[in-house]
């Protein structure tokens, strides 16, 4: 079995490893958003790196034998022999095994755990004795017992085994490696080819401790090759028995295909983390464009003081605008740097919200800022939001933007208690604008668990269905018959707020209590 064949096994099991915890990463988006690791991830992560481990060993094993091969013709440092630097990487090497052997016990001690640890990330030594009284029986099944033997210092027909005993004598010992006859040869014949020993020799001398130069050069190098050489192959073929055992134990995902679907999966999630603006002028009908400009001239002259921005934002710049249902919601903001309170009026036609600068730009309207920069178009003015920037999307976005759901269903609260008298043609209008509301903070319950960004409602219902299919479709449905005909008696307002007031609180609190948690954490 080459090297080449070596090669392509273990990379089964690095990839197989690998793609194992993206699959779990993919599978724990509301993690990713928040830079945060599960447990169970991490476990899995924990194999994958003792996996990375046993590679850079290997690669050291063969770079360090690869040393040896040419330190015999080396140049070497001043008062350092050339057996002198081949003991030095001959002990190099025996470390190298003795790491080896540790990371294989690690990682066949980890990945056959039945129960994920507490702290996957801190273990305690593993020795062969562990792992033979612990886990004898999978480690049969699994069909690598044969191979963790290997592993044992006193096993008398392992290659590995015998580097191992050196290893300790040479770390914790007397090293033998210096008191090899050829070696001790060596340093008498660097004596021997001192000048002033050589004016003392017979040309016959010369010649005798030349030939025993040349004898031991030859011995001491080619025997440490050949010896680490073997014992190379054997580790080589060690790891590739149980990388292919483990492979297929576990079932890890190698093939095309499942790398194919790990890796789009992992790009969808990805690319649903992105926030991006689907809003252009260039969407927003004719007929409606001259009504904007009309409304921004309008805004100009009723103000006294300058309009530094109007912004668009909702379903006319994203081309979704649905005649009788979507509202066309305008942000002014008002060329004032203090902050005298926002202002929203409502009409037939517009939902239009004014801010001074100074308000506008404020931690308390950083929700605006962001709906303008991701569902927004700029009517007129400045922009003030190109240089805002997103929280990830899942729970920070979702508490920046509906954060407020309580204080919107005590405003609905307070305007039916106060207009007993209201028409049902004005409930229905609050009515319709309160469940789309409602609907946008479900939303944002999905979005803390499945971190994702729509600004479209469709899309938003889709997602609230596909998060809570069966025990909310009756209500989504409800909810969404509401906002788009409303209700016209003050009683069924009343039982809309009632009825959804109790989940958000429940909700939202879980989702600050999260975010107080992870905060906590950081610290």
């Amino acid at each position: 079995m080459d090297t080449k064949t070596y090669a392509n096994n273990f990379e089964k099991l690095k990839t197989g490893t690998l793609l194992r915890s993206i699959q779990k990463e993919n599978g724990e988006p509301e993690n990713i958003a928040l830079d945060q690791v599960s447990k169970e991830l991490r476990f899995i992560q924990r194999q994958s790196q003792y996996v990375g481990e046993i590679d850079r060993v290997l690669k050291e094993m063969r770079l360090t034998v690869s040393l040896i091969k040419g330190c015999r013709n080396s140049e070497v440092s001043e008062g350092v022999s050339r057996q002198e630097l081949l003991a030095y990487y001959q002990g190099n090497f025996f470390t190298l095994v003795h790491q080896m052997k540790d990371k294989i016990l690690q990682l066949v001690y980890l990945i056959t755990e039945e129960t994920i640890p507490e702290n996957p990330s801190s273990e305690n030594d593993v020795s062969i004795s562990d792992i033979l009284k612990k886990k004898l029986e999978v480690i049969k099944i699994i069909g690598i017992e044969d191979e963790i033997r290997q592993w044992e210092q006193e096993n008398k027909t392992s290659k590995m085994a015998v580097v191992l005993r050196k290893r300790t004598a040479h770390h914790h010992r007397v090293s033998g490696l210096k008191y090899d006859k050829d070696f001790l040869n060596l340093g008498f014949t660097d004596i021997a080819k001192h000048p002033s020993f050589q004016e003392t020799l017979s040309d016959y001398g010369k010649e005798h401790i030349e030939k025993i130069r040349a004898e031991s050069m030859e011995r001491l190098f080619s025997g440490a090759l050949l010896k680490v050489e073997d014992t190379l192959k054997a580790v080589e073929e060690n790891v590739d028995s149980i990388s292919n055992a483990l492979v297929i134990y576990f079932k890890l995902p190698i093939s095309q295909d499942e790398i194919k679907k790990i890796i789009d999966e992992m790009t969808a999630i990805q690319k649903s983390f992105e926030i991006i603006n689907k809003s252009s002028s260039d969407k927003i009908p004719e007929f409606y464009k001259k009504m904007l400009d009309a409304l921004i001239i309008k805004i100009k002259e009723e103000n006294k003081y300058e309009v530094s921005s109007v912004y668009l934002v909702g379903s006319l710049g994203r081309g979704e605008y649905e005649e009788g249902y979507s509202d066309m919601n305008i942000y002014a903001v008002l060329n004032i740097e203090t902050e005298l309170g926002q202002v929203l009026n409502e009409d037939e036609w517009f939902s239009l919200r004014v801010f001074t600068k100074a308000e506008f730009l404020s931690e308390k309207c950083k929700k605006f800022r962001i709906i303008a920069k991701a569902d927004g178009v700029l009517l007129y003015g400045e922009d003030l939001v190109s240089a805002e920037k997103f929280p990830k999307t899942g729970l920070y976005l979702a508490l920046t933007l509906y954060d407020d759901i309580l204080e919107i269903l005590y405003e609905a609260k307070k305007w039916i208690e106060e207009n007993p008298t209201a028409s049902a043609l004005e409930i229905s209008k609050k009515s319709r604008r309160l469940a789309k509301r409602i609907i946008d903070f479900i939303y944002g319950v999905v979005m803390s668990n499945k971190p994702q960004y729509t600004a479209s409602r469709k899309d938003r219902t889709r997602s609230i269905l596909e998060m809570y299919p069966e025990n909310d479709n009756k209500v989504i449905e409800t909810l969404v018959g509401i906002s788009r005909y409303g209700v016209g008696e003050p009683e069924s307002f009343k039982n809309i707020i009632e009825g959804f007031a109790p989940k958000a609180e429940m909700n939202l609190k879980k989702m600050v209590d999260v975010k107080d948690e992870l905060e906590k954490k950081r610290i």
